[in-house]
């Protein structure tokens, strides 16, 4: 992780895999584009200052360009 912003990111991430029941293995498991995955990663980048290619990596979303593309239709 990347200094104390990882640990933010980290932290978010965490707590939304708690609230929805969900672990690491299931973001595996789970499309790139999943519902569940732009959520979280919704709130990762509106709370924190993590990257989009932290993010995409972290929640097994392929690319940053991937992830903004996913975050784009959200909106």
């Amino acid at each position: 992780a990347a200094g104390n912003g990882g640990s933010q990111g980290e932290r978010v991430v965490a707590e939304e895999l708690r609230q929805r029941r969900c672990d690491a293995a299931e973001l595996e498991r789970r499309r790139k584009g999943d519902r569940k995955k732009v959520k979280i990663a919704w709130r990762v980048r509106s709370e924190t200052t993590m990257t989009l290619n932290w993010i995409a990596q972290r929640l097994k979303m392929g690319t940053s360009g991937c992830l903004a593309n996913c975050l784009r239709k959200r909106r």
